[in-house]
């Protein structure tokens, strides 16, 4: 009888997110863009030493220095949605450089950037260069 009540209950809140999840109003949703995720690549052809995923909607700051290229996977691969912030120094300290995620592109070249000692993603657009 405890595996009947567990069971049940397991089924009755595994259902609330999927009633939740469904727009209740016109509003736009970023749901397929929690599956946006890039890797780091030594190469300007995302070919070698691609690092580990991250996802692109995570602000957090990446110690990717010498990189010179960024791997695009997941969902809505390059929606616009999202930025690329630059910084000279490690644990992002300031934003040196700041462009837009490229859309619809699966290898990005940030060769340009490959002095930079660390990078975030931001949602949105970029603000003033501040370093």
């Amino acid at each position: 009888m405890f595996t009947t009540k567990t069971l049940a209950i397991f089924i009755a809140t595994a259902a609330v997110p999927f009633t939740t999840a469904s727009p209740t109003n016109n509003t736009v949703t970023h749901a397929a863009q929690s599956d946006f995720w890039a890797m780091f690549c030594d190469d300007t052809d995302c070919s070698q030493n691609c690092g580990q995923s991250v996802q692109v909607s995570n602000p957090g700051c990446l110690g990717q220095n010498g990189r010179q290229s960024i791997l695009f996977h997941g969902g809505d691969v390059g929606s616009g949605d999202y930025s690329l912030v630059v910084s000279p120094g490690a644990n992002c300290p300031c934003q040196d450089a700041c462009t837009t995620v490229p859309t619809d592109t699966l290898c990005w070249d940030i060769s340009q950037y490959q002095d930079a000692q660390s990078f975030r993603f931001i949602s949105g657009h970029c603000d003033s260069n501040n370093c």
